[in-house]
């Protein structure tokens, strides 16, 4: 599954690496164009703050877990 997010600020950076690194599957966070990087990585997602968009993409459905990061969470840009 794919789920634009934000990463604003370290703080939302630390929460959302301190999730992904309870998930067991695979996590990835993207710019959805050119770069792609581990969620599980705090320098990694440190980098997305420097993106336009940033996108989630896990190997399995990972909404409630990712939820408060979610763009728009009425609709929430799912992309299979």
């Amino acid at each position: 599954m794919k789920y634009r997010i934000r990463l604003d600020t370290m703080s939302d950076v630390n929460k959302f690496v301190k999730i992904a690194t309870k998930y067991p599957g695979k996590i990835t966070l993207s710019d959805g164009e050119n770069f792609t990087v581990s969620g599980k990585s705090l320098l990694g997602a440190m980098y997305t703050m420097e993106w336009d968009q940033v996108f989630c993409e896990s190997d399995t459905e990972i909404y409630r877990l990712i939820k408060d990061f979610i763009v728009d969470e009425s609709e929430p840009n799912v992309e299979e």
